[in-house]
């Protein structure tokens, strides 16, 4: 058995911690605590300040660090949906990191120079890449280094998910979908690889598994995937899988039953990809 790993993940409406052991089977929760932030305090975003009120973020990381004790090992700090610019980039002569920065840094609204670029293996030379603003990522870990804990790496919420479902079942197809608290990324794989991938704003009424569905469809037809099979994983999960059910899809959890320790669903925390 290794060594629990500690995982300090953001969103809009909550920041959490959890440590996470990781044997011969899946990872396994020893301690998952979710803190509330106040509406607007954190607000996921790639070009403008996440932090319209960092007290009340720095005071929740407090109270996680409090409640999980003395914490000396580093933590995988894990960044929200909706703060990274992302794209799916096929193979080309220049290296895929290199590749990604000349894509993604293309008309952002702020200079090439302070975009830190990260990219995640998605099939045979096909790559997802993500560019995040550097002040937005100093925001975050600012507040980790003020509450004591020790950053240990970075890592962004949805490609930290799409890795770890794609790793569960890699000769699957269907799409996948990742939800955050303000936006979700859709990822349609068939033999091993991603062929389509898409970022959408959440808007959070009656309609919205209607039009997450629709998402989905279209995602699945742009890769070729017919009649998709859904995972989901994130803030919402549960009452999406009932709802997509109740229209006919064909649908299931991302992940589930990982741990005792969880305040909520597994399916419901997307970041938990990061401790797999």
């Amino acid at each position: 058995m290794q060594r629990a790993r500690l995982v300090l993940a953001f969103d809009a409406n909550a920041v959490a911690a959890a440590r996470v052991s990781s044997g011969l089977g899946a990872p396994r929760i020893e301690a998952c605590l979710q803190e509330p932030l106040p509406t607007g305090a954190l607000r996921p975003s790639p070009w403008e300040p996440n932090f319209a009120d960092a007290g009340p973020v720095r005071e929740a990381l407090g109270r996680l660090r409090q409640a999980l004790g003395d914490q000396k090992r580093g933590a995988v700090v894990v960044l929200p949906t909706g703060v990274a610019r992302t794209a799916l980039l096929e193979p080309s002569a220049a290296g895929p990191r290199e590749f990604a920065r000349f894509r993604l840094t293309q008309g952002l609204p702020y200079p090439a120079s302070e975009a830190l670029v990260d990219i995640v293996a998605v099939g045979k030379g096909r790559f997802l890449g993500a560019a995040v603003r550097r002040s937005i990522v100093a925001e975050y870990e600012e507040a980790v280094a003020s509450a004591g804990f020790t950053q240990e790496r970075l890592d962004l919420a949805p490609l930290a998910a799409l890795d770890a479902l794609l790793r569960r079942s890699p000769a699957a197809a269907g799409v996948d979908v990742i939800l955050g608290d303000v936006g979700f990324s859709l990822a349609a794989h068939r033999d091993g690889e991603v062929w389509a991938f898409r970022s959408r704003l959440r808007d959070e009424d009656e309609e919205e598994p209607a039009r997450i569905q629709a998402e989905a469809e279209r995602t699945a037809a742009a890769a070729g995937v017919p009649s998709p099979r859904i995972r989901v994983v994130g803030p919402g999960a549960r009452g999406l899988l009932n709802a997509l059910s109740f229209r006919g899809m064909t649908v299931s959890p991302g992940w589930e039953g990982q741990g005792e320790h969880l305040p909520v669903e597994a399916c419901e925390l997307a970041w938990l990809g990061a401790a797999q």
